[in-house]
């Protein structure tokens, strides 16, 4: 049997007809034989009743799942946010709103199984005083950008804990198989000269030129997320 290589467009740029018919092709033959190396990338959304089907468990509310394909293999992205009630001693009692869990979990095909990869994973339990946490689903994306054939899937999120007016704790993440890559900072709160925030750290590892590109991409995506509207 032989195999075409995918377009590192993604699927949803596609006419829903094409994409579907992709994907569908995609499973058939994931199904048949193991997957290919492959210099390109491809990727499609999925489901919540997509992933029940494949017994992937969603832990809490679905924010974003992608089918991804790529010389690795296939893969299925789940990124999900659950809140609940503070485990702290000051815990408010009744409050099912004090601890929020953000993850966002990489699974690979193994065999007739789905194995995890990798785990991005941030807890803000913060009774008492104001919290929130939230991803910008908008924002996270699947790309090549090396073009080795290897998915790169980045997720930006923020969360805050404060009594007052002050600035979100902001991280975009990047994974790349084993490989991980961050900007770390704040948002940027207020107007004029009554601005505060805004601050921007990259791992010391994204100044090595052959990561040029992952750290343009986190800033490009940090640039778009981190102005609180």
């Amino acid at each position: 049997m032989k195999y075409r290589c995918f377009s590192t467009r993604p699927a949803t740029s596609m006419p829903i007809k094409s994409a579907v018919s992709l994907l569908s092709l995609c499973l058939l033959l994931s199904s048949a034989a193991p997957l290919p190396a492959c210099a390109a990338v491809e990727h499609a959304p999925v489901t919540a009743a997509f992933l029940k089907t494949e017994r992937i468990a969603v832990p809490g509310k679905l924010v974003n799942a992608a089918r991804i394909v790529d010389a690795g293999g296939e893969h299925i992205l789940v990124v999900s946010m659950r809140t609940g009630a503070s485990t702290a001693d000051n815990a408010t009692p009744g409050n099912d709103e004090e601890r929020y869990e953000l993850s966002a979990s990489l699974y690979a095909r193994k065999a007739n199984r789905w194995a995890r990869e990798w785990l991005i994973e941030e807890v803000n339990d913060c009774p008492i005083i104001d919290s929130s946490a939230n991803f910008f689903p908008k924002y996270i994306t699947i790309t090549d950008l090396d073009q080795n054939g290897i998915a790169e899937v980045t997720v930006p999120y923020k969360y805050f804990c404060n009594g007052g007016v002050d600035s979100s704790t902001l991280k975009v993440i990047m994974r790349q198989g084993a490989q991980k890559f961050a900007a770390r900072g704040q948002t940027l709160v207020g107007t004029g000269d009554t601005r505060f925030g805004g601050e921007l750290v990259f791992d010391p590892s994204l100044s090595r030129k052959e990561n040029a590109v992952f750290k343009a991409h986190l800033q490009f995506i940090r640039d778009k997320v981190y102005i609180e509207r």
